[in-house]
This record gives C-alpha cells, structure tokens and sequence, in this order.
C-alpha cells in the first residue's frame, strides 16, 4: 500500500522521464484503487495576439496502483473514465496470460470495450451477404468486445508477428457467407462469420453456442470452446484439431 506523497513522487519521475528542461508539474487524483497522474501544461503566452494552442495534446497519463504502487500508462481520458477503465482492468486479471493480454491490449483492447456501433454498422452494410445467416448472441457478444481487432500471431521465437494474423470483423474488406452455410450444411452445426485468418487465407466463424472454427481449404478446424480461448489459441499459434476428430 503507497500514500499519497509515494504516489506524488512516481508520477513527477514518470512526468519528467524524456521530457526536456524544468520537471513538470503534475495533477493527481486519487480513486479508490490508486491515484492517475497527468501532465500539467503550462498557460499558453497571449500577450502577442490570440491564445496559442498548448504544446502537445492528448498527453497520456499514468495510474500508480495503491496496492504494488505498478505504474501504468493510459489514453489521454477524463479522471473518472480512466478510474472505470482501472477497475474493469483488475476485475479482469487473470482472463488471459499475461503474453496474450500484453498482445491484445497493444492490439487495441481493454476491459469493456464496446464496438457497438461498428459492428452494427457492418451488418447494415453486408446484409445481403449476411441474410439467411442467425447473428447469435454469442456472436455478438464477440465481436463488440473484439471486432476490429488486428491480432498477430507468436512465430517460432515465441515473438509476436512471426505466425498467421487474424483480423476480427468488422474488417476493411467484406464478409464471406459462404463458408458458414457449407460448414453449418456439412456439420449440422449454424456459424456466424466471426473474421478472417492469413493461413490459407481461412475464416473464423463462431456458433450459438460461443465455439470458434476455422475453415481452411485443407480442413475445418476446432479453434476453441468460447471466444477466450480461441484468441488465446491464435495468438499463440499451434496445431488446431480438424472438427472431424472431435466431439462436439
């Protein structure tokens, strides 16, 4: 547990880190799991004509955790939704490995995430493509939370980058139907397209019950049993089983 004045201290030494010339200030605000620390820029000069813009914008901050006294950095936010963002981050430790959080929060994602209106948005737009197709609750849930996320793949040096990317709709390019209707037809088994895979290049589908296939020319293939798993296993690479030697 820090106090107040250790939290003081954190921030100015992260404040001051690569920033040129006398300390900046700092602001603290202090919430019921640590304290976010920002920069505080200096008044612009208006003696000579009109106000001038500050020096830079959307200067990120910093939370320092009460309890480890860890410092994070976090988007340049109001105090209160960056204290909501903290606490839906803690709630979540331990969801997934700490390689795979790393990959998925430098990819985009954060607790709570919502991209509602995107991904409403694209079934607007690929309606026809999508019309005969059930958008399952699961599906849903999936891809507000992950749609639009880019993931790279770990490759032989357990570096990300190096193995197959997957992209999660919606996605710049369209969405194809297709697949989902032979895999449902083919395994009795209703699918939404979930995004696409670089292997093959393969799709991602998801089904009413959260599970995730992909379906590559060579096979279909059983990614996971719920969407944390399956992003877990993307990310991390390796063989996949064929849905034909498993039970489902």
């Amino acid at each position: 547990m820090i106090s107040r004045d250790e939290a003081l201290a954190r921030a100015r030494e992260w404040a001051a880190a690569g920033h040129p010339g006398p300390p900046p200030e700092v602001d603290l605000h202090e919430f019921d799991l640590g304290f976010i620390a920002s920069r505080r820029e200096p008044e612009p000069e208006t003696a000579n004509g009109p106000p001038r813009p500050p020096s830079a914008t959307g200067q990120p901050t910093a939370v320092i955790d009460r309890e480890t006294g860890e410092l994070s950095q976090w988007p340049s936010l109001p105090a209160p939704a960056i204290a909501e963002r903290y606490a839906k981050h803690r709630a979540a430790e331990g969801r997934f490995p700490p390689d795979v959080r790393e990959v998925l929060e430098k990819a985009g994602w954060f607790p709570g995430r919502d991209m509602t209106a995107a991904v409403d948005l694209w079934l607007t737009r690929f309606a026809d493509e999508l019309a005969g197709l059930e958008f399952f609750p699961a599906a849903r849930a999936a891809l507000v939370e992950f749609g639009g996320l880019r993931l790279p793949q770990f490759g032989g040096h357990g570096e990300p980058g190096g193995g197959f990317g997957s992209a999660l709709h919606p996605t710049r390019g369209g969405v194809l139907a297709e697949g989902s209707e032979v895999f449902a037809e083919e395994y009795g088994i209703p699918v939404f397209p979930l995004g696409n895979n670089a292997d093959g290049p393969s799709e991602l589908v998801i089904d009413a019950r959260g599970r995730v296939f992909q379906l590559h020319w060579a096979d279909d293939f059983f990614i996971g049993p719920d969407i944390d798993t399956a992003i877990i296993a993307l990310i991390r690479g390796g063989r996949s089983p064929a849905v034909s030697d498993v039970t489902l």
